[in-house]
């Protein structure tokens, strides 16, 4: 498997070198020009196809572990077949900009479609009493199976606002669920984590910290359908892992799409869609404003990878009790309201200090505009008097 992983690794950080090296040459139709919207941190055009160095990684080394004979041929042209309809939306709105938001999230209810029937990844369990049984009815679980897997990749793609958030988590996410696949048993599922990871790996040579391409629409859904569907066939295919493993293991994507829709909606009264300057990587992103390690830096780059740092300490403070607990669901789901709770007090501290500093921002300028006012009327009541001296004599 070691080799797998190594090829994976290489493929991705080729290239992504090759559309690092050549960006000139693509960058007016990939580039990411929209420098001032609501949620973006960066000051220069980035190309957002990032996601196709960590497609090729994944695809060359899955044909490698067919030709290995660790993949029937049949099954990974059915995680092709399965991953495409995301991967094309994704990468239609990083080419043209223009795809609609209700078009890609039905391409990844549409992956999740498929791989609920050609990969078997039926989510017909979630331990909760009486809900369990009434995934047992298949047009239940098939609804309920597209409806998460599509709302995981949407999730991810919402925290893909920072350098290496997103892939970094979905990163902790696939080394979690190899763990687990490990522990019991399943050779198959350890192989395809490993094969995502070391593929992400890759790309985030060229992503964090210098944010030289972004991962694109393109590779979030990809990666987000990727890791939803390996969530959702180890539960499915092993018994004794608790179905709150991979919720708390994603607990921070998921709670923050629910969470912006919520706030969005039900606070502003306005679409759940909407973008805006609140998410809490963006929140963290205006709180830096020393650069971690000291160095004094007011490089928005710099500012971006440091909040991303102290994000993905959050985002990967749900594997440490998931993977402790995979098999336990009252911890597990004792762990998830216990990381709801203190996400919604680090967003409250938050968005308390940003109210804080624009009062203070107020105030001052406040301040500056009487000090202003009392100048100028210091100048004219000389001018005045100059001309009445000049006149006088």
């Amino acid at each position: 498997m070691l080799k797998i992983y190594i090829l994976s690794f290489v493929v991705s950080f080729g290239v992504g070198y090759l559309i690092v090296r050549w960006e000139h040459l693509h960058a007016r139709f990939t580039g990411d020009v929209a420098l001032r919207g609501s949620h973006k941190v960066h000051v220069a055009a980035v190309s957002r196809i990032g996601g196709v160095s960590i497609v090729s990684g994944w695809l060359v080394s899955m044909a490698a572990s067919s030709y290995a004979g660790m993949l029937s041929g049949e099954l990974v042209l059915s995680w092709a077949v399965c991953l495409l309809p995301a991967l094309v939306a994704g990468l239609a709105e990083d080419f043209t900009k223009r795809v609609a938001p209700a078009t890609r999230l039905l391409s990844s209810f549409l992956a999740g479609a498929l791989a609920f029937t050609f990969l078997g990844a039926a989510i017909q369990r979630i331990d909760v009493y009486g809900l369990d049984t009434l995934l047992q009815i298949p047009a239940v679980s098939f609804v309920f199976t597209i409806f998460a897997i599509g709302g995981i990749a949407q999730s991810v793609n919402i925290i893909d606002g920072l350098n290496g958030l997103a892939t970094g988590a979905c990163m902790i996410a696939l080394i979690a669920l190899g763990y687990v696949a490990f522990s019991v048993g399943d050779s198959q599922i350890v192989l395809l984590c490993g094969i995502g990871a070391a593929a992400l790996l890759g790309f985030r040579v060229w992503n964090y910290p210098s944010g030289r391409v972004f991962c694109g629409d393109g590779g979030a859904y990809f990666v987000g359908v990727y890791v939803a569907v390996l969530s959702a066939l180890l539960v499915h295919r092993h018994q004794e892992v608790s179905a709150w493993f991979p919720v708390l293991l994603l607990l921070y994507p998921i709670w923050e799409t629910l969470f912006s829709a919520y706030r969005r909606r039900v606070l502003r009264g306005l679409p759940a869609s909407t973008a805006d300057k609140l998410h809490l990587h963006t929140l963290f992103y205006k709180r830096v404003r020393q650069p971690l390690g000291g160095i004094k830096s007011s490089l928005p780059v710099r500012r971006n990878s440091d909040a991303s740092v102290l994000v993905m300490i959050l985002a990967g403070g749900s594997a440490v009790p998931a993977v402790l607990w995979w098999s336990d669901g009252p911890y597990l789901l004792a762990s998830a309201l216990l990381y709801i709770i203190i996400y919604l007090l680090i967003y409250k501290r938050l968005v308390r200090f940003g109210s804080r500093l624009r009062k203070r921002s107020i105030a001052a300028g406040a301040t500056l505009q009487v000090h202003g006012r009392t100048a100028a009327l210091r100048r004219e009541v000389a001018r005045r008097a100059l001309s009445r001296d000049i006149e006088g004599r």
